[in-house]
């Protein structure tokens, strides 16, 4: 019956240790046949592919278009008029007849706002001929005149729209609306880019642990064979076969489940890296950890990174908002004048070279709304918006504090928890090494080598885990800080 146990075990610890080997050379083939990534090549491709920064871009973009839509109105205007008109006059005078008199006329001329005072100049040219038909019987009256004029002109807004005020609005706000866009995009960008910079060091640790469980699968089926051939000679019992052989099928176990949070993992870096050809650069986890060594996890000022900027133009486009809509409570008083020089002739070329009289143009208007409910409610909405991004800022301002202290205070005390990992991780290597000579000697139970090995690969992984809680801290910390 006894003969019977041993041959069933060992059929069972055969198909194990082909598992393990098979699964152990496709991972060694796989290793062979594949380049490295290193971490800075890793995160330039995962930020050319992510979508979320592509969509970034865009956002800049729109940002851009709109500060250049926002030079409209400043842009210089041709302006360009032709008309012709024929109209049947009436005649009272007894002395002539009724008839037709036929106006051609055409302009053509150039205007300009400037930004500076939001001062609007206009000039060009223009041309108007007369024709009449109408017999005003003994009296010789021409039937044609022609009227060349060319001119300049100006207007000037001084109260609602005091010296452009208004007019630079859509341009100005646009500009600093992109200033803004422009630092959100990059702001956005890290955030983003973050998830998958401890991505990448997620994809190292799986490595280790794999290999981890690897190592101490195979350490644990040779343990499990030697205990089998005590067995056969007599100097075991079978359930210390079966305790060795539980502690390496839970080994398998955690392999297994390891190995399926490695595909996991790889299918979702696969999204923009070629995880068949590439692998991470093992040798990055301790550069890292060395520049975690080197940090001091201080407090920045708030006042200058990234997202206290972003707060800060934010607010300053606000403020603006609610100057200007306190210039659209005034009264619209514009000032405007115009020079004229024309002439008057039958025949075009005279009246072409005798440009001489000139007419004279000022004028100014004035309106007002009684109500003016639009630039209440305008002015209203920009004032609370100020408000509310002081309380937004303020709410920033605790969250970062908060969490500035809690990273500082996170990784100090996971930085001592390495070290006392490290320490018991060499105690108990020390301590297995011991125990594993006593259980040759026969002067110590199985479960207890058993359970120290289990012990020993639980403090290797949870080794492996606070080094990684540590690089999380660092990347955390550098996204919080980031300046402008």
């Amino acid at each position: 019956m006894k003969k019977y146990r041993i041959s069933i075990s060992t059929i069972i610890i055969a198909q194990l240790m082909a598992g393990l080997s098979g699964t152990h050379g496709l991972h060694a083939q796989e290793n062979t046949s594949r380049r490295v990534i290193a971490y800075t090549d890793f995160v330039d491709k995962i930020k050319e592919a992510l979508p979320q920064i592509r969509k970034n871009r865009i956002a800049v973009k729109r940002a851009e278009n709109a500060a250049l839509a926002g030079k409209g109105i400043f842009d210089t205007n041709i302006e360009a008029s032709a008309s012709w008109n024929k109209t049947w006059k009436y005649s009272y005078n007894p002395f002539s007849r009724t008839g037709y008199e036929t106006d051609y006329a055409g302009s053509w001329g150039l205007t300009k706002k400037f930004f500076s005072t939001g001062t609007t100049i206009s000039g060009g040219i223009s041309y108007q001929q007369y024709q009449s038909d109408i017999d005003y019987g003994s009296i010789a009256i021409p039937d044609t005149y022609h009227y060349p004029a060319y001119y300049v002109g100006f207007s000037q807004s001084l109260l609602k729209n005091s010296f452009g005020v208004v007019d630079r609005f859509a341009l100005k706000d646009a500009e600093m609306k992109k200033e803004i866009e422009i630092l959100r995009a990059a702001h956005n960008d890290d955030s983003a880019l973050n998830y998958y910079r401890k991505l990448y060091f997620d994809w190292i640790e799986s490595g280790f642990r794999i290999e981890l469980l690897k190592k101490t699968i195979i350490d644990a089926a040779a343990l499990r064979n030697r205990v089998i051939r005590k067995f056969q000679l007599g100097l075991a019992e079978n359930d210390e076969v079966q305790n060795a052989t539980a502690a390496e099928i839970q080994y398998r176990l955690a392999f297994e489940e390891e190995t399926s949070s490695m595909k996991s993992l790889m299918e979702e870096i696969g999204l923009f890296i070629d995880t068949i050809t590439l692998s991470p650069e093992e040798k990055e986890l301790e550069n890292i950890l060395k520049q975690c060594d080197d940090y001091s996890f201080a407090e920045t000022p708030f006042e200058s990174t990234r997202l206290s900027s972003i707060y800060h133009l934010t607010k300053e486009n606000y403020r603006y908002a609610e100057k200007v809509a306190g210039n659209k409570l005034l009264p619209q008083l514009d000032i405007s004048g115009t020079i004229t020089r024309k002439a008057q002739d039958t025949a075009f070329p005279d009246a072409a070279k005798h440009i001489n009289d000139t007419d004279y143009y000022v004028g100014i208007s004035a309106s007002f709304p009684l109500e003016n409910s639009a630039a209440e409610s305008e002015k209203k909405n920009a004032s609370l918006a100020v408000e509310e991004i002081n309380h937004e800022y303020a709410i920033a301002l605790n969250d970062y504090t908060k969490n500035i202290a809690s990273l500082r205070n996170n990784a100090k005390a996971v930085r001592k928890m390495i070290a006392l990992s490290e320490n018991r991780v060499k105690a108990l290597e020390s301590k297995y090494r011991t125990e594993e000579k006593k259980y040759l000697q026969a002067r110590l139970d199985l479960t207890f080598l058993i359970t120290t090995a289990q012990t020993l690969t639980a403090e290797k992984m949870n080794l492996l885990r606070l080094k990684k809680m540590l690089i999380y801290h660092f990347i955390d910390h550098q996204d919080l800080t980031r300046k402008k």
